[in-house]
């Protein structure tokens, strides 16, 4: 399959909301993929800068290059507030990889590049602050597809043999059986990503 390895410098903010009242903030940023729960990570935790934290923190993912061609597929940068009785949210920024490919820039190692800023959201509404990071996508590469089926293909082949097994016995199940079978194969097919990553 085609696939880009992208990766994410997340550099500073500056700017954010003082969400502790009494002692100092301690920021850090998490990023994660909605959908994958297993891709999830974090930046140091920035304990001089308060508001204006700095982390020059790199990640590396390998993305499927379908991620750069469709606008369904995002990740998020949110930030907290390091609290020992448990962190606080701050705010977030939520980008599809199409938009940051479609502004990249060429560049001489064959990469597509760029640096930007953009303002710090809450509960959909912008925030305070704005979040700085660079990031890279590199040219398109082959890799083996695993060895297991995707979740849309599993899907796709579990509903199809599903669906000939229960017509072939419809005799002896129910259709409420069937109905409720399909509609979650359904569910499963609607909501998989076209997105494959690796660490």
């Amino acid at each position: 399959m085609e696939c880009r390895k992208f990766q994410i410098a997340i550099l500073s903010a500056q700017g954010l909301q003082n969400v502790r009242e009494i002692f100092r903030m301690k920021v850090y940023a998490q990023l994660s993929i909605p959908g994958n729960p297993q891709i999830k990570r974090e930046t140091p935790v920035d304990t001089e800068g308060e508001t204006n934290p700095a982390w020059n923190s790199t990640i590396r993912f390998t993305i499927g290059n379908q991620a750069v061609e469709y606008q369904g597929v995002v990740f998020v940068i949110k930030l907290y507030c390091s609290r020992t009785l448990g962190d606080r949210y701050i705010g977030e920024v939520s980008l599809s990889f199409k938009d940051l490919f479609d502004g990249a820039a060429p560049t001489s190692q064959g990469r597509s590049s760029g640096i930007v800023s953009y303002p710090v959201k809450r509960g959909g509404a912008d925030s305070q602050g704005v979040l700085n990071f660079s990031y890279s996508f590199g040219d398109i590469v082959m890799v083996k597809k695993p060895s297991l089926f995707s979740t849309r293909n599993l899907a796709a082949a579990g509903f199809f043999i599903m669906k000939v097994v229960l017509e072939a016995t419809l005799e002896q199940a129910s259709i409420s059986t069937f109905h409720s079978l399909e509609k979650m194969f359904r569910y499963v097919n609607e909501h998989d990503k076209y997105i494959e990553l690796k660490s």
